[in-house]
């Protein structure tokens, strides 16, 4: 009862710092917090140790070592990195390098730090937007986001041009860095290479799928990382569930908003009784009766003799009464009462004597 009195606090769920990282992260660059925490629970299970056993991807995005290095070359002045920004050189090729062996390694071991990595995701993401858009001539959506977060910008819009224009062509041949590094992607069970139709649907069913736990501030979240499985839909949204009051009036795990007694309640009796007799027992309340009393039985089929019984077996009339088996009385006696005669007041009046 906590109608008068106080109910005692709850304890508050502890914070997850790596959700909470992530959020900082999204908003400071401005990336989606959806988009960075499914991504993030895709790549690593929201691990920033995670690390890749088929490549140098590391850390919550798993990030490569080409790809963070030119990360933190551009934006590591914006966030108070600029030492680490200026160690990192790229050669003629536009390979990118630091020459300090120790300052390298601490540079790397950033991809490991919840919220620098965050950060910098959300900034690719929206350079890989940028330049999506500008390449297809449209808003990219969140599965062509995840592409470019897998592929590089570049490599998700020759995927998306290849699935649209060359559908069955072999996609392992056009990505080969990549579809080594990821095998579930560009083949199947069996083997098989997949096509650029197929990687694409992979890729972007993938970021789809991916399930967020309820409570994302308690550390609790479980990933769906290599699961293309759609995410189940809940219970009291599923698509032959009744909107409305449900459960409210309804009874015995109903999906309808009310139950049959309560709808029968509510609408307007008929002459005869089917709508009592459609109900169950159970639900029957006004009248409280069986379904044998829902309709009147029929009269039990007669068992007489077919012949008729006779006169000595038949029932006498009743006596006459007696004042009808007089003689005389044949005509009835008058009831009314005798009239009586005029009021005599002569005793009451005063004799005078002559004049």
């Amino acid at each position: 009862m906590f109608l008068f009195t106080t109910p005692t606090t709850r304890e508050t769920a502890p914070a997850n710092p790596v959700v909470n990282a992530i959020r900082d992260g999204a908003e400071r660059s401005g990336a989606g917090f959806d988009y960075l925490l499914k991504t993030a629970q895709r790549e690593s299970a929201l691990d920033p140790d995670a690390k890749a056993k088929t490549s140098s991807a590391t850390g919550l995005f798993q990030f490569i070592e080409q790809t963070w290095l030119s990360m933190v070359k551009q934006e590591g002045p914006k966030q108070g990195l600029s030492d680490y920004a200026n160690a990192i050189s790229a050669d003629e090729t536009g390979r990118l390098s630091v020459p300090d062996a120790a300052t390298r390694d601490k540079i790397l071991q950033l991809r490991n730090d919840p919220q620098v990595a965050a950060v910098m995701a959300g900034a690719l993401t929206q350079k890989n937007r940028d330049q999506l858009a500008s390449t297809l001539g449209r808003q990219p959506n969140a599965g062509e986001l995840y592409m470019a977060h897998v592929l590089g910008s570049r490599g998700a819009s020759d995927l998306i041009r290849a699935a649209g224009n060359d559908p069955t062509r072999v996609a392992a041949k056009d990505f080969p860095e990549a579809a080594s590094a990821n095998r579930n992607i560009f083949f199947d069970k069996s083997g098989r290479a997949r096509t650029a139709q197929e990687v694409y649907g992979v890729l972007a069913a993938s970021h789809a799928n991916t399930q967020l736990a309820a409570a994302t501030t308690t550390g609790s979240v479980k990933s769906a990382a290599g699961t293309d499985q759609p995410v189940p839909i809940a219970a009291a949204l599923a698509p032959d569930r009744a909107k409305g009051l449900i459960g409210l009036f309804s009874t015995e795990g109903s999906r309808q908003p009310v139950s049959k007694a309560v709808a029968n309640l509510w609408t307007t009796p008929r002459s005869d009784a089917s709508r009592l007799a459609a109900l169950d027992p159970a639900d029957r309340y006004f009248p409280r009766q069986g379904a044998s009393d829902a309709a009147p039985s029929p009269p039990p089929a007669s068992t007489a003799p077919a012949n008729p019984p006779t006169a000595t077996t038949a029932p006498l009339p009743p006596s006459r009464p007696l004042d009808l088996t007089q003689a005389g009385n044949t005509v009835p006696k008058s009831t009314a009462k005798p009239r009586r005669a005029p009021l005599d007041l002569s005793a009451f009046m005063v004799q005078r004597s002559g004049t």
